[in-house]
């Protein structure tokens, strides 16, 4: 692997082993404030840091690890590192990648069967799909998430897989309710499309030949209109954001500001 370097963005060496591992810290707030740093780390799994990746993430004082992976992933990948001090829990969400039959067709390698299930807009369309049915259906998972984070105190880890789906509508959570406005929260959850910090599939879990590589990219990226769609369900299901806090998650006006004392400057 490369040779670890500073990362001016994040203000932490950028990690080897750990994909798409990042502070939200100074992210601006439509009051005039920032997102303060080293509080709320966004990334991929924990389970192949290399040790210069441990001794980093050892030295963040990290409290909480919370893990969004289903048993499968979790089985997959590893259970991922816990840092000295740190509590893990484990708070499966929906991913937009995983339908009963979905790797099954996928590594059965049929161009024709895998152009059915994903060409024409469908892989597109599947993940939207999932973008907004994980807002309502996983609202109690969301729920816990937020109150770990008061409970358990911050620093906090909150990740997924690759970093970018289930964690970046967890992030895009918790950055709304600390008054982060919409265009910035997509521009933060679009970096996970950078070369550097871009999902790579796990090569016994796919083999991503060329003639299929076209059709499986929406599940590669993150795209604007997957999290719109999500960041719509939190304003029209519940009749707006502050019903989808207080009546979807149970996390009222009260637990909002506690959370935005820990999180915002100032």
């Amino acid at each position: 692997m490369g040779q670890q370097h500073a990362d001016a963005e994040d203000g932490i060496a950028a990690l080897e082993g750990v994909r798409n591992f990042r502070d939200i810290g100074g992210l601006p707030t439509a009051d005039g404030r920032r997102i303060r740093a080293g509080r709320y780390y966004r990334s991929g799994h924990l389970a192949k840091p290399t040790d210069a990746d441990r001794k980093v993430l050892d030295g963040l004082g990290i409290r909480l690890i919370v893990d969004l992976r289903s048993p499968a992933d979790i089985e997959l990948d590893g259970a991922g590192h816990v840092p000295d001090g740190a509590r893990r829990i484990n708070l499966p969400m929906t991913d937009p990648a995983r339908h009963s039959d979905f790797w099954a067709d996928i590594k059965g390698g049929d161009p024709v069967v895998i152009r059915d299930r994903l060409g024409d807009g469908k892989a597109e369309a599947m993940i939207g799909r999932d973008y907004r049915d994980q807002v309502v259906s996983r609202r109690d998972n969301h729920a816990a998430l937020l109150d770990a984070l008061l409970a358990d105190g911050l620093p906090a880890v909150v990740h997924c897989s690759a970093g970018k789906d289930r964690a970046g509508i967890a992030a895009a959570l918790v950055q709304r309710i600390c008054g982060v406005p919409d265009a910035e929260i997509v521009a933060n959850y679009l970096e996970s499309n950078d070369p550097a910090k871009r999902y790579a599939p796990n090569a016994d879990k796919v083999a991503m030949r060329p003639e299929i590589a076209e059709l499986f990219a929406p599940f590669l990226e993150v795209r604007e209109e997957y999290l719109r769609g999500a960041l719509e369900v939190m304003d029209i299901h519940w009749g707006g954001f502050d019903a989808y806090l207080a009546e979807g998650l149970g996390f009222g006006s009260e637990k909002q500001a506690q959370l935005r004392a820990l999180m915002v400057e100032g």
